[in-house]
């Protein structure tokens, strides 16, 4: 648990004085604005906090491997989704 509230003071730390202009900047990760990645790492952060506290006797139904189902083409921007689907990727 240090480890992700280290992780999420550095995020909260690297964005807090970003202007709406550097939002709006590529973010180093190809086709991705600044928006887009931190957005990304939200969410991710709010499933990690689900997961942690969502125990399940189950067994998994994914892994390494199959977790994430990559579409064939990427979105071509004509759904308003589009970006957002980018977001939550």
């Amino acid at each position: 648990m240090d480890d992700f509230s280290r992780s999420w003071t550095a995020l909260r730390t690297a964005v807090a004085d970003l202007s709406d202009e550097d939002f709006a900047q590529p973010s180093g990760c190809t086709g991705w604005l600044v928006r887009d990645l931190v957005c990304h790492l939200i969410i991710d952060a709010q499933d990690i906090l689900i997961t942690l506290v969502t125990p399940a006797e189950a067994e998994p139904t994914r892994d390494a491997m199959t977790y994430w189902e990559v579409a064939d083409t990427a979105p071509t921007g004509d759904d308003p989704l589009d970006a957002l689907i980018v977001r939550l990727a």
